[in-house]
């Protein structure tokens, strides 16, 4: 609002002011002529002095809406804005047959899975997607908002479904691949592995490099006891009869490697010996990699100056129905 243009309140004012003196000084037998017959009613008619009453009443109303009309009042409205500067998170997943080790409650397996989620539920603002990898490297999910979607991924992931060994080096690239067109400025890939590289077309420490090219920092996190641990192993029969043994395997893990990977790209390596350290690590991460947030306060100002014009335009238009129909008149001479 203006407060500068509420001056024009004056002339409201000053209707007031001349009806006041004018009532006092009325004639108690002065008369009202009406244009269409001439007739000329007494003053004292209560009707008739309730009807002029309301009309120079509405019409001060009409000058004080337009007054306030012209005074521009303005209505604020307010609200927070929320910017998140997000960070783009890739999971490269070792899924080679010793992740059945038990060694980890319940299996190495099911405990990356179940830290995953609890990551994943920690990190509404991020994109998230997962990669896994044993001989071979493949695409669960894309980067994505769509958590209900990415956690099925997580749960539907399987040993024994891809070839066997461990190609660290593919499923370092594969994640490359899903981070490099990021517009984000953070970027990080999270390796949870076992073993050792064994097989694959790219080097990890090839890969690595490449990363670091692209502006991704690699997390890696060696999973496993470092003894003999025991692993579920599957036979089959020649009628097709599936028979599980158990073996007990070396840790075929390989921390100078994993170091190795996550200095070149800024990163850092962590060993998670049991389930309770795989869950800490995965903290010790989420709060080294926030997601930047900032609450900016906005507001708008609105112009209502229609709503006391409209309603001055309405009162206006029922004055002039009253004074063009019965109580019309030429002239006052009191009320």
């Amino acid at each position: 609002m203006e407060p500068k243009n509420l001056w024009y309140l004056i002339l409201p004012l000053l209707g007031t002011l001349f009806f006041l003196l004018k009532k006092r000084k009325a004639d108690p037998h002065s008369q009202i002529l009406l244009s269409d017959e001439q007739s000329v009613l007494r003053s004292h008619q209560r009707k008739t002095k309730l009807i002029f009453r309301l009309i120079f009443l509405l019409t001060l109303s009409l000058f004080t809406l337009l007054a306030l009309s012209i005074a521009r009042p303005m209505r604020i409205k307010s609200w927070v804005q929320k910017w998140t500067e997000g960070v783009d998170i890739a999971f490269v997943l070792d899924v080679s047959d010793s992740m059945d080790a038990n060694d980890l409650t319940p299996s190495r397996i099911q405990a990356a899975k179940a830290v995953i989620k609890e990551f994943v539920n920690h990190r509404p603002d991020d994109r998230i997607g997962l990669v896994i990898f044993g001989g071979e490297s493949i695409l669960k999910s894309p980067l994505t908002r769509d958590f209900d979607f990415l956690l099925s991924q997580v749960e539907d992931v399987k040993l024994r479904e891809l070839k066997q060994g461990t190609a660290i080096g593919n499923g370092i690239a594969n994640g490359i691949a899903r981070l490099r067109h990021s517009e984000s400025k953070n970027k990080i890939l999270i390796l949870l592995t076992d073993g050792d590289s064994n097989v694959g077309a790219i080097n990890p420490i090839t890969a690595s490099h490449l990363a670091r090219q692209e502006g991704i920092k690699i997390y890696s996190i060696g999973i496993g006891q470092q003894n003999r641990v025991l692993v579920p192993i599957y036979a089959y029969d020649i009628q097709g009869n599936k028979t599980q043994l158990i073996t007990q395997i070396p840790s075929y893990l390989n921390p100078e490697l994993l170091k190795q990977v996550s200095a070149i790209t800024g990163g850092q390596a962590y060993m998670a010996r049991d389930t309770g350290m795989l869950s800490r690590i995965l903290q010790d991460i989420d709060s080294l990699e926030k997601t930047k947030i900032k609450l900016l306060p906005m507001s708008k100002k609105e112009e209502i100056f229609l709503v006391p014009a409209l309603v001055a335009t309405l009162i206006l238009a029922f004055v002039l129905f009253l004074q063009e129909t019965r109580f019309q008149r030429r002239r006052i001479n009191g009320i």
